[in-house]
């Protein structure tokens, strides 16, 4: 049994010293998006979109998780 308890705290320790994860994106960056979207300028409207994407693409595989 002692043998089992010191695995028990070496996992433990292991497991405390594992950095969160860090949200995949921001309220800020999706705010920021969606002006580049609605934005007149047809270069930014572009790059917009294309972030856009990406964000569907990043929520679309985190919640297959």
């Amino acid at each position: 049994m002692g043998m089992n308890k010191a695995k028990y705290a070496e996992i433990g320790r292991k497991l405390r010293n594992i950095p969160l994860e860090k949200p995949c994106m921001s309220y800020e960056w999706e705010e920021l998006v969606e002006k580049l979207c609605a934005s007149d300028d047809s270069g930014l409207h572009k790059i917009g979109i294309e972030e856009l994407g990406k964000l569907k693409f990043k929520s679309t595989v985190n919640n297959k998780k």
